[in-house]
């Protein structure tokens, strides 16, 4: 799809269709879909936003005189419905986010993850373990993927950064062993014995130093529903779910900028199914841990076939006496060769 259309198209149709999206019912009869509101009316002569199934995300439908819906045309200055009267722009549905009874995000939550959040992004040192399980399934066989990394970092305002990230990765059944660690102006790897470097300016440095301890912390909250916030021995509980229609669009807008499947031929969608968690904040206002359990499916298409395969993750994340000093000793840089990629 051109986005650039999609977005000259939104503007003027959203302008248009500015209106509530009521919760009612779906009826079907020998003339086709109406809507029954709540007040026992229905909809005719114009657009109307409905969630239908209260997911929080309502479509657009275009009713007509005699109150059905219409499908597979164009109405009103041209705009298209699919074969389910939903509007779409380039063949893909408009949808728009709607509150739903028990999804809306508790303020209390939400304010103690923002102020947990920019506490802990204040931080110049950080100590994390991070433990991950996966299991891929597909055409019936299953396999499972685990990882286990302990990360220090220091510098994380940009002055003299460096850590040192260690752990092992399973899969069939061998640990792997891996380290990397930056320091100078240079990443380190050490994996299977292979040691390398690679130039890397501070700054991308601290963004990936930041997006590994941030990794499922750092969460747009438009994205996240029905925050609620409970108190247990002192800490808080912060408990959500995401959304999986915007997180669907972020990861497949994500996959068209992988050009590795069409230089395989290959065509690629995610498809985010669940995901939720919890995330523990200490008496003293940093979080400390957070749990993760995402259950996601990916299609992968090429030469007239398709493959489907089905990720479950576990992620499990602890920040270790966040607030207090960390200090490490980095590896030996002997040994290590020049790494050069090619694009």
């Amino acid at each position: 799809m051109k986005k650039w259309k999609a977005a000259l198209a939104v503007i003027p149709m959203a302008a248009a269709l500015s209106f509530p999206a009521f919760a009612g019912e779906w009826h079907l009869d020998m003339n086709g879909w109406w809507y029954e509101t709540d007040d026992g009316s229905y909809y005719r002569n114009g657009w109307q936003w409905i969630d239908g199934n209260q997911d929080g995300w309502a479509e657009c439908y275009y009713f007509n005189n005699q109150g059905y819906v219409s499908v597979r045309t164009r109405q009103v200055d041209g705009w298209e419905v699919n074969e389910d009267g939903a509007w779409t722009v380039d063949g893909e549905i408009q949808r728009k986010y709607v509150p739903v009874p028990g999804m809306e995000n508790d303020p209390a939550a939400v304010e103690a993850y923002r102020t947990a959040y920019e506490k802990n992004e204040n931080l110049t040192t950080a100590d994390v373990d991070a433990n991950y399980v996966m299991t891929m399934e597909m055409e019936g066989v299953s396999l499972d993927i685990g990882m286990n990394m302990n990360m220090k970092m220091r510098g994380l305002d940009g002055n003299n950064l460096e850590f040192l990230a260690e752990g092992t990765m399973t899969m069939l059944g061998a640990e792997i062993p891996m380290t990397m660690f930056y320091t100078d102006g240079y990443m380190y790897t050490d994996a299977m014995g292979e040691k390398s470097r690679q130039p890397m300016e501070a700054m991308e440095a601290v963004a990936q130093a930041n997006s590994t301890v941030s990794s499922g912390v750092d969460m747009d909250l438009s994205v996240m529903r029905g925050m609620r916030m409970r108190e247990e021995n002192g800490k808080t509980i912060i408990s959500f779910s995401m959304d999986p229609v915007m997180m669907n669009s972020v990861m497949n807008s994500m996959m068209l900028d992988m050009s590795a499947y069409e230089e395989l031929g290959v065509d690629a969608s995610y498809q985010l199914n669940s995901c939720s968690g919890e995330m523990v904040i200490n008496s003293e206002g940093y979080y400390e841990s957070m749990v993760l359990n995402m259950d996601m499916g990916m299609d992968m298409s090429a030469e007239g076939e398709t493959l489907h395969v089905v990720y479950k993750l576990n992620m499990d994340m602890t920040y270790n006496n966040p607030g207090q000093e960390v200090s490490f000793t980095l590896p030996s840089t002997e040994g290590y060769q020049d790494a050069y990629y090619t694009v």
